[in-house]
């Protein structure tokens, strides 16, 4: 992992160690090369490429250890992720939840208002037939008010002689009361 920019990496200890295993056994295999015979000189190769060895094993265990923490670190961030996640989808439930209640809350209230609106509809259209039906009735009693005189029928059991309640009809004088049907 490359270090951010204007950032200077600290050296870790392994790395310290590794280098200074490459550093001690490099000039010890030089110093054997240069100034030793024959074995001397072996003993210098075998103890270089044993160092180099070493630094290599060390460089790994540095890199393993290292990788260990990047992904400690990215498992512990994500246990933080799933926590925040879950504890949102924790809220969003609950929202869910009251905005189901008050929506059904709302649905039964419009449908009683649709029922209400309903009924008053009935009792409108009734009222209006009861106001064209008071309407003509009164039309017809101010028609019917004008003055109009009252003739008294014969009484049953009586014979009259048709003719004879015409001639009366006929000769009805109009200084006689006239009666009024009450309204």
């Amino acid at each position: 992992m490359k270090p951010a920019p204007g950032r200077v990496r600290r050296p870790t200890r392994g790395r310290v160690v590794s280098w200074t295993v490459l550093v001690l056994v490099g000039c010890v295999a030089t110093l054997a090369v240069l100034l030793g015979d024959q074995l001397s000189r072996w003993l210098g190769l075998a103890a270089l490429l044993a160092g180099t060895l070493l630094a290599c094993l060390l460089a790994w265990r540095e890199n393993r250890t290292s990788d260990r923490l990047r992904e400690a670190r990215s498992i512990d961030e994500a246990a933080r992720f799933y926590e925040r996640l879950h504890a949102e989808r924790r809220r969003h439930a609950a929202v869910l939840t009251v905005l189901t209640r008050r929506t059904a809350t709302l649905r039964r209230r419009a449908a009683a208002a649709e029922r209400t609106a309903s009924l008053l509809q009935q009792e409108l259209s009734t009222l209006r037939g009861n106001y064209e039906a008071l309407r003509v009735e009164l039309e017809m009693q101010a028609s019917l008010s004008a003055e109009a005189d009252i003739v008294e029928l014969v009484r049953r059991g009586e014979s009259i002689d048709p003719w004879v309640t015409a001639r009366q009809l006929w000769l009805l004088d109009d200084s006689a009361p006239s009666l009024r049907r009450p309204a």
